[in-house]
């Protein structure tokens, strides 16, 4: 995920129509309670106590924090994840706790008694009845579980416990709000609100620093759980390599990188998968991921895979059509010398500023900016708009001092770009990497960087997979025998999208077996018998809903088994509404069933899954 801006920058098909019904439908929807989500794994209790412990020795006062309540999120897809100093502090990952530390005994206050308390909500039987079982104070053996030997109910002892504390105690650290890069969190405003009301006295000190130089330093813990999520972050980058070609949409590129990452293990993504084709490839954050990849686009995919709440950050830049243009290839040797320049000065010392003359920023910033020119003549350094990197952790652009030297243990991102809007060529290449006593670990060596490598993946990848259309699973008939029936099963394809394209009943049934038997499956339910899908379909949805319909179809894949045959495809589909002329475009994928009955192979049954309306691809 491409870093910090910085100072030297500037600045089916059948479906297409039901699903055009369904979309009015759609208000009528099946609540989803989010749910508490225990990380895959966790550290040791007493990393969590160590940590609070060397916190509590650098204040004067007591540290008092709030969890999230699970209720910062009004969508149904939301999944509860623990604010994250908090998660670092105790490894607790469920809704509405507190924590409160005090400081050594020589600090002041109470020289006996708990140093550190964690209140969670009372047991709530008809809650986790819809939600799942929670921990609450009243658990057995819940103090071992914790790792805390306080636990207190947070509703009823924490406002009391802190304005015990405050007749005592002049200051107190919590986190104060502040701006951060996507706008500030009301979480922050509301507890220190709630604080001011519980110690009207007391002085309130930031603690967010603090946390944030701890974690700006890896635990072995820390290290092996992004280590994993490096990992998985690999393999869907390498799957994407293999699996991007023209006619994709960009979407179904992120789809299975992030099928890669569900399948590994991964709770989720670090951040919103970034998946740009040509001019995309510029936006730095992109996320629409509409564009359907065209032939001679470049690709920038930034997607990295959580694991136990810790993010990997992983770019790379590829060609659609598997061969770099000659400027394409240009572009990226700049930027991958770009990066080869800063990884070989990057070492305990230096920093990401350009304040100092240790700087890796202005390393690769010079690199660019004395290696090719724009179609002006002009140096490429203005092309280079962001940071060269960011620390990674529990967030993707993870806690700390940007400027501070790098130390042993950090790992950090170096991601140098250049994004030429005028070109629709934007280029970023980006590794995560572990700083060491001696210089440093690149995490992500696994996945390729060199132009010459991602091109062979990918050739290697299209070989494959035109080997496998030609062979496609013929089952037990000949290869002869199964390239015709598979010829056959195509030009059947062809006249059902003309069949669509026309309304026309008499060519669908030249493909559709004219049997009560034959099945189509779309968003209102099935439709069985061809007299009812003439009727419904192709009569009352093609022909009386539009006056104008084109089915298109590409990446057709037909397995043969005997008698039976699977086809599967993905389709696009324009309109125009009878009614008004308005436009309506969608696409999906469709999967079709055949069967062969006296040497003639016939369409027996349809599903597909689609896409909604996209006004970015109105019309024909």
């Amino acid at each position: 995920m491409s870093g910090r801006l910085w100072q030297m920058g500037s600045p089916g098909l059948l479906n297409s129509v039901t699903l055009a019904v369904w979309s009015l439908l759609s208000f009528v929807c099946f609540a989803v309670n989010a749910q508490a989500q225990e990380r895959r794994e966790r550290e040791p209790n007493s990393v969590y106590t160590e940590r609070r412990a060397k916190l509590a020795a650098q204040t004067d006062g007591p540290i008092v924090l709030w969890g999230y309540t699970g209720r910062e999120e009004v969508s149904q897809t939301y999944i509860f994840e623990q604010e994250e100093n908090f998660y670092y502090l105790t490894g607790h990952n469920e809704e509405g706790a507190g924590l409160l530390i005090l400081p050594s005994a020589k600090g002041g206050g109470p020289a006996n008694g708990p140093r550190e308390t964690v209140f969670l909500p009372a047991k709530n039987p008809q809650k986790e009845r819809w939600n799942g079982v929670r921990m609450s104070p009243s658990d057995p053996g819940i103090e071992a579980r914790t790792g805390f030997a306080a636990v207190k109910q947070f509703d009823s002892e924490f406002r009391s416990t802190v304005e015990s504390l405050a007749k005592t105690f002049p200051n107190f650290y919590t986190i104060l709000p502040y701006q951060k890069e996507l706008g500030g969190y009301p979480h922050e405003k509301e507890a220190v609100d709630w604080l001011q009301l519980a110690a009207p006295q007391a002085k309130l000190k930031d603690v967010r620093t603090l946390i944030g130089a701890m974690r700006q330093i890896k635990s072995p813990g820390e290290l092996a759980f992004l280590k994993e999520a490096i990992d998985l972050s690999l393999d869907s980058h390498l799957e994407a390599m293999k699996l991007t070609r023209p006619g994709l949409y960009e979407y179904q590129v992120a789809a299975k990188m992030v099928e890669v990452h569900s399948w590994g293990g991964a709770e989720a993504e670090g951040y919103a998968p970034i998946v740009g084709a040509g001019p995309n490839s510029t936006a730095l954050h992109y996320d629409k991921l509409s564009r359907k990849i065209e032939n001679g686009d470049i690709v920038v995919m930034d997607v990295g895979a959580q694991y136990s709440g810790y993010s990997a950050d992983i770019t790379r830049t590829i060609p659609a059509n598997g061969k770099f243009t000659a400027r394409q290839r240009e572009i990226y040797e700049i930027v991958l010398g770009a990066q080869n320049a800063a990884l070989a000065a990057l070492k305990p010392g230096m920093d990401f500023c350009n304040k100092s003359g240790k700087s890796v920023q202005k390393i690769a910033y010079s690199y660019i900016d004395s290696h090719g020119k724009d179609l002006h003549g002009k140096s490429l350094g203005p092309y280079f708009i962001h940071g060269l990197g960011h620390h990674i952790g529990l967030n993707v652009h993870d806690a700390g001092d940007h400027c501070v030297p790098f130390q042993p243990g950090m790992v950090i991102t170096i991601e140098p770009g250049i994004y030429i809007p005028e070109e629709n060529l934007g280029v970023r290449i980006e590794d995560d990497v572990l700083i060491t006593e001696s210089g440093h670990k690149l995490l992500s060596e696994r996945l390729p960087r060199d132009p010459d490598e991602i091109e062979k993946i990918m050739a290697t990848a299209a070989a494959q997979r035109a080997n496998g259309e030609k062979r496609e699973d013929h089952g037990n008939n000949s290869s002869a025998e199964a390239a015709a029936d598979s010829g056959m099963i195509r030009s059947l394809i062809e006249k059902y999208a003309k069949s669509v394209d026309g309304a026309d009943t008499a060519l669908a049934a030249e493909v559709w077996l004219d049997s009560p038997e034959v099945s189509f499956i779309h968003p209102l339910g099935h439709e069985h018998g061809f007299e009812q899908i003439k009727q419904n379909v192709y009569r009352h949805l093609m022909g009386d809903a539009f006056s104008e319909r084109k089915l298109s179809v590409h990446d057709v894949s037909v397995h043969v088994y005997g008698e039976a045959a699977c086809a599967e495809f993905y389709w696009d589909f324009a309109a125009k509404f009878r009614k008004d002329g308005s436009p309506l475009t969608t696409h999906g994928r469709e999967t079709q069933l055949y069967q062969k009955e006296n040497g003639r192979w016939r369409l027996v049954h349809v599903h597909y899954s689609g896409m909604p309306p996209s006004g970015e691809r109105a019309g024909f």
